[in-house]
């Protein structure tokens, strides 16, 4: 084997090894970043975007037994909107806290929590949400998502701004976005998840 032979076997066997390197720290970056995003979102209890301080976006939107719901029948109160997809298994993981919650002020007449699935990808999204409900006895005032141009069930998932679900939106008695809760963070019990939900309220409140 001449030299030359052996620069280009060198070579050739270099630039491979390169471009395995590149490709493997390529995934690698890719895999801590998507790492990293999931944490920021269910670690992040606010989300400082456009819709923050200003009125929420109005709507009106199906309940499950077909009648229309809008936003503004709830004008005076206090609103929790929680939107939430029966696929979301950190939206599951973040109910008991809300539940614990919405017991908390079920006799206030002020405060008023409604649940918007949104992102659904099954067609049958609406039996499998009277399943859930069935299954762990929430009474939850679910509302259904419209869909948007792209024919995907996002309209008002967009409108509020959102990076994901589960996301608990805090409107006050003016109609106005005050605060926004993004994800569910892992280990953090009911009662912790309930505490914090109250605190928004109670800022609302005051």
């Amino acid at each position: 084997m001449n030299n030359l032979t052996k620069t280009i076997l060198v070579f050739g066997f270099t630039f491979l090894i390169f471009q395995a390197r590149e490709a493997f720290a390529k995934d690698l970056d890719f895999n801590i970043h998507s790492a990293s995003l999931q944490i920021s979102i269910n670690l992040t209890p606010k989300d400082p975007d456009s819709t923050l301080n200003k009125p929420a976006p109005a709507f009106t939107l199906k309940d499950l037994s077909g009648k229309s719901i809008s936003l503004s029948d709830y004008k005076g109160k206090i609103i929790v909107i929680d939107f939430w997809a029966t696929w979301c298994v950190p939206c599951r993981e973040s109910f008991p806290a809300v539940k614990l919650a919405m017991d908390k002020y079920k006799d206030n007449d002020d405060v008023k929590f409604l649940f918007i699935d949104t992102r659904e990808v099954d067609k049958d999204y609406k039996t499998l949400v009277e399943k859930f409900l069935k299954d762990t006895g929430y009474s939850f005032d679910v509302l259904f998502d419209e869909h948007s141009k792209d024919g995907k069930m996002n309209k008002y998932y967009l409108k509020y701004v959102m990076p994901g679900i589960p996301t608990k939106i805090f409107i006050d008695k003016q109609g106005i976005v005050r605060a926004k809760a993004i994800g569910f963070q892992p280990g953090q019990t009911a009662e912790e998840g309930a505490k914090n939900i109250s605190m928004e309220i109670e800022n609302l409140r005051k």
